[in-house]
């Protein structure tokens, strides 16, 4: 059985974990503290137990799950990769909202929850990505992206006043991310990595791919439930069709703050994290994912037409060692014992920051969870 996704509950020591096998597990973690002097307070683990156990057998794996408190309850929604979108009340029996997507729209990628609780927010394989108003339980809007959803994350801080604003950082294959309005499918910024191969290639002389936005079309959503969306012929065309790159950014974290730095941080499948600064596209930079000897990537804005904007990273390739001065060739090259590799060596699935101080957590494929000061 794997994880897929875990949510700490609000103002508790509860967190709830989705898993592969289409079970929702809440635990209780106990917390015993101990006091070593006035000035210091240390607490650890003593024990655990299953607090709530929901299986969904037939709705395939849970994909994504979040926390949230209202005044009056303590909501916990998850998304089952079906298409389905439940909700559990911890203080009751009752569900208080359940939501779905179409079967033809692709299986669910991931979900969010908006950052005033009002409304949610879910992508699929397919590239659609559908918004709810949870205080109506209505979708109110239905979007299709020309990518596999890969990973959706707030664009918001939650102590701003326009956090009721749908804005969402999106992950997508062709090793790209995105800000866009999903209330009205408008994308106000993209974050490509360039191919290496085209590292080298003047802005003016790159394909026309490279430098277009992404385009969100916007889909009628049917007055009748039962009713497809997406017609037969369609579905299978959209599975049928295959991207122009295998890499892909499944990990986002990030916000907008007009009070202090805007950035983007992603990591993906070609094992790199990355720095994207809104303001500013020089001061962007990489974190981890060279390889030794690998020159650094260099960051370059591209206004696009109106307010939409986009960045590119042009990350060149290893130079040949033939062409390489002696001097800077690698370690192991030369002499002696070359340094640790600290890169991951496999897909990076997640990214999570902490505040005070300043660190970042990486989660990898490859088994491993780094610290990053």
């Amino acid at each position: 059985v794997r994880i897929n996704d875990v949510s700490i509950l609000e103002q508790s020591h509860s967190v709830a974990t989705a898993a592969s096998d289409g079970s929702l597990h809440v635990w209780r973690v106990d917390m015993v503290s101990s006091h070593h002097n006035q000035q210091m307070r240390r607490s650890r683990v003593s024990g655990h137990s299953v607090l709530r156990n929901i299986v969904h057998p037939d709705e395939g794996e849970v994909l994504a799950v979040s926390h949230f408190n209202t005044p009056s309850a303590s909501i916990l929604a998850y998304a089952t990769q079906r298409g389905h979108i439940h909700s559990l009340d911890m203080r009751s029996s009752r569900e208080p909202f359940s939501l779905n997507l179409r079967p033809e729209l692709g299986y669910m990628t991931d979900m969010e929850i908006g950052t005033d609780r009002n409304w949610i927010v879910a992508g699929t394989s397919r590239g659609y990505v559908g918004l709810w108003d949870v205080r109506f339980q209505k979708l109110v809007q239905l979007l299709r992206h020309n990518s596999p959803i890969k990973r959706i994350a707030n664009a918001f801080c939650s102590n701003l006043d326009q956090a009721s604003r749908p804005l969402l950082f999106m992950g997508c294959e062709n090793n790209e991310a995105s800000l866009i309005d999903a209330s009205t499918g408008e994308c106000l910024q993209c974050y490509r990595v360039l191919d290496p191969s085209f590292s080298h290639v003047d802005s003016l002389a790159l394909p026309s791919e490279f430098l277009a936005m992404p385009h969100l079309e916007s889909v009628n959503i049917p007055s009748r439930p039962g009713k497809r969306v997406v017609s037969l012929d369609a579905a299978i065309q959209m599975t049928t069709r295959s991207s122009t790159s295998h890499a892909s950014m499944s990990a986002l974290v990030g916000g907008i703050n007009p009070q202090g730095p805007s950035y983007l941080m992603t990591g993906g499948s070609d094992h790199t994290i990355r720095y994207w600064d809104l303001n500013s596209a020089s001061k962007s930079c990489y974190v981890s994912g060279l390889e030794r000897n690998q020159p650094p990537p260099s960051f370059e804005q591209i206004q696009v037409g109106g307010n939409s904007r986009l960045i590119l990273c042009r990350q060149p390739s290893i130079p040949p060692t033939r062409l390489m001065e002696n001097s800077k060739l690698p370690l192991r090259s030369r002499r002696g014992v070359a340094k640790c590799d600290v890169r991951h060596m496999d897909s990076i699935l997640d990214l999570k920051t902490v505040k005070n101080p300043a660190l970042l957590l990486s989660a990898s494929r490859d088994h491993t969870i780094k610290l990053w000061a």
